[in-house]
């Protein structure tokens, strides 16, 4: 936690209000995801889109990411951080009350992906608590578990969903408008536990004419790329990190616009066993694994921990694509078992990927530089997702949808390999600059 003035009894209380506050906000959230997660699904069955418009939402949902670091930007800038997340949050959910108006498809996706692209930008406030709110010795442990409860609360409203949507395939009109109040109360409790923050922010911009001036609209637009530049460069360790990452991020992403069509299409799946993959199984594994990858986890080297879950996340599509083939080599394996232990181990993996993406730029980072270093990472992450996703539709169209998939695998395997490398390295090197060193003692890692 960010050193400030006050007694260890009254950062103690500022952790467990936090906490508290930390608990409430999952709660909110993992309803709100837990309609979300079938959004692809919906999308294909429901609306009945085309292949094409399934890589464009997941197209856009992920580029999302690029306007993150626009969101720092304004946030840290504006004159009440808490209000500029309260607004953010209601402008984001209103799409989600909007999108029953239309029954149409582009209708559909420009309702999710402009939400996507709102909620981007509030993304790396979240850091602020992260780092100024919680202790290190409990900040992963008070992560998972609050993480736990969002997938506990998304696992029962996501089976719900999918039951009900078999029985009637446009109730997502009712269920949209409820997540898109309860996403709204999230970032309420988001801006509540930023006004606790124990940073050093005071409220920049107090004049009016500062706030709203060309110069500042000029900085906010100019200012991160200037500055995405600066942390590469100073820091080579947090960009190795993020070349490897971004690795793991495209075989994640050649697979989703392969996925729904894979399970509707090929696989012949409703919404229920769908919902019982992505939701139940998903995250039954989420919410057994996270406590325990929160403590491997710990405050320790993300590269060699980052390493691990990628090689772990290398036997989903594996697994999920041999569901297409069991039945020619005579294995009698129903095809739903399939898809259900592949998204459990995905699940594994992905319960790893959830804290090293939240925390492992705060490794790396100064103090005062945590939500710069994480949008530089959420921005990334927007990157990757302009193309990836029309690599995998490439792929699919062009050699067949299982080559997306070991596409996917081939990825996300040489990423875990090269963080593994790297890990060695830094530790080879740390054992040498303390060897020459004796009397100066080096992070260990």
């Amino acid at each position: 936690m960010q050193t400030a003035p006050g007694s260890e009894e009254q950062i103690k209380k500022l952790e467990k209000r936090t906490f508290a506050l930390h608990l409430i906000s999952q709660l909110f959230n993992g309803i709100t995801l837990g309609v979300v997660l079938l959004q692809d699904i919906i999308l294909k069955k429901s609306l009945g889109g085309s292949d094409f418009q399934v890589m464009v939402i997941s197209l856009l949902i992920n580029s999302a990411f690029l306007v993150s670091i626009y969101g720092s930007e304004i946030v840290n800038r504006s004159r009440s951080r808490a209000k500029t997340i309260i607004w953010f949050g209601l402008a984001s959910k209103a799409f989600f009350i909007l999108l029953p108006l239309i029954d149409s498809p582009v209708f559909y996706i420009l309702c999710i992906s402009v939400s996507a692209y709102l909620d981007s930008m509030m993304l790396s406030s979240w850091n602020i608590v992260f780092k100024h709110n919680y202790s290190e010795k409990n900040r992963s442990r008070l992560f998972s578990y609050a993480s736990v409860l969002q997938v506990l609360v998304l696992l029962g409203v996501s089976t719900l969903f999918g039951h009900f949507l078999d029985l009637n395939q446009n109730i997502y009109k009712i269920f949209f408008p409820i997540a898109g109040v309860f996403g709204m109360l999230t970032y309420y409790t988001l801006a509540k536990m930023i006004s606790l923050s124990m940073d050093d922010y005071s409220g920049r911009g107090n004049d009016v004419k500062t706030v709203y001036s060309l110069k500042l609209i000029k900085d906010i637009l100019v200012f991160p790329a200037r500055d995405l530049k600066r942390i590469f460069t100073k820091n080579k360790a947090f960009f190795k990190f993020e070349m490897y990452f971004f690795l793991y991020g495209m075989a994640f992403l050649t697979i989703t616009p392969a996925i729904p069509v894979f399970l509707v299409d090929n696989l012949k799946l409703g919404y229920a066993p769908i919902s019982l993959a992505k939701g139940l199984l998903f995250n039954s594994a989420l919410i057994i694994f996270t406590p325990l990858m929160g403590k491997i986890h710990g405050k320790g080297n993300p590269e060699r921990f980052s390493g691990y879950v990628f090689i772990i996340l290398t036997l989903y599509p594996l697994l999920l694509v041999s569901a297409k083939f069991t039945a020619g080599f005579g294995i009698n394996i129903p095809t739903d078992y399939i898809v259900y232990f592949s998204h459990f181990i995905f699940g594994i993996g992905m319960s790893g990927i959830a804290i090293a993406w939240a925390l492992s730029s705060i490794y790396f980072a100064p103090a005062s530089e945590v939500s710069n270093y994480q949008a530089a990472h959420i921005t990334l992450t927007g990157i990757r997702g302009i193309f990836s996703p029309v690599i995998g539709f490439i792929v699919m169209k062009t050699f067949g949808i299982e080559y997306a998939f070991y596409l996917s695998a081939f990825l996300f395997l040489l990423g875990g390999l090269l963080m593994l490398r790297e890990s060695k390295r830094n530790k080879a090197k740390s054992k040498q600059q303390k060897e020459a060193e004796p009397g100066v003692d080096m992070p260990k890692f």
